[in-house]
This record gives C-alpha cells, structure tokens and sequence, in this order.
C-alpha cells in the first residue's frame, strides 16, 4: 500500500511537469555501525526521476539492494528496497538536498527446521551531495547520499554511491 501511494504521487507529479526527466542508476549501499557488524559493500539498481522548478528540482527514486553479508552464511539472502523522495538544488557544478525514505527490508536464512524469513518497513531520511555531467545529449549524475533509517531495533546509517543516467 505505501509502495502504490508514493508510485501514484511520482506518476500524478510528473504528468503536470513541464520538464522532467527519467533515469537509470547504479552503485553501492555501505552500511556503517550496527549495519556494517552484519553487511557488507552491496550492490543496487534502480530507476529516478527529476523534475526542475525554478529554484529547486523535485527528485525522486526506487531502488532493488543485493544486501551481502559480512559472513558467508550458508542459505542466507536479503535485499532492501529503498524509495526517495525529495528536494535538490544546485550550485556551482554540485547539487545538494535531502529527503524523506521508506526502506523495505526483506531477510531469509535456512535452519534445520527449515526456511525463517523476516521482513520489515521502516521510514528515513536522506542527504545528498552530487554532480551531472553532458553526455552525448544525455545527462550522466554522479552522486552520494547519507542515510538514516530508524528501525524497530535501533538506528541505522547507510552511505550510497551512485552513477545513473537521464533519458
């Protein structure tokens, strides 16, 4: 249900944009504290989307994290979908913003009894830091994000690295 709201707002926003943008990305999710005790550098994929305003963009993401473990866990996977939504604005060659997150955790691992999985939602915000560069008519961003997602067990910090392009 929340993936079907923040999917409608994304869709509703950008058929009354004037000028905006869709896009590829690709890059890492690296966890940090308590995340970092039980993941490792993991990889993402996802899709984005910009709209430009006057003095500010309206950005938004959605993202699939190949979570991997820090050990090597017989029978274990887990991914995170991460969906962003915020402000940026730019200055000199940067942009710079932040926003709100919802993160969806998903986790299975086998035991003798056999297969236990978990999954769980929890909300966030972002920071952001990044630069776009020409491409051949395209636009290609290059871009880092801070992460803070509140969890029922305790805090969590992520950093991200990113590289996607605008069609």
């Amino acid at each position: 249900m929340k993936l079907a709201a923040v999917i409608a707002i994304i869709v509703t926003v950008s058929a009354f944009a004037d000028y905006s943008e869709f896009g590829l990305h690709g890059g890492f999710y690296i966890p940090t504290g308590d995340a970092g005790d039980v993941y490792n550098l993991s990889p993402m994929l996802g899709g984005q989307f910009l709209m430009h305003m006057p003095l500010f963009a309206i950005e938004a993401s959605a993202s699939y994290v190949f979570l991997q473990p820090d050990n090597d866990i017989e029978g274990f996977s887990a991914s995170m979908i991460p969906i962003n939504a915020g402000l940026r604005t730019y200055g000199g060659g940067l942009f710079y913003g932040g926003g709100l997150e919802l993160d969806m955790f998903s986790v299975s691992w086998d035991t003798p009894e056999g297969e236990e999985s978990n999954s769980e939602s929890d909300f966030g915000v972002y920071g952001t830091l990044g630069t776009v560069v020409p491409l051949g008519g395209k636009k290609l961003e290059l871009g880092g994000k801070v992460h803070w997602i509140n969890t029922d067990d305790d805090d969590q910090w992520w950093l991200s690295a990113m590289a996607g392009i605008y069609f």
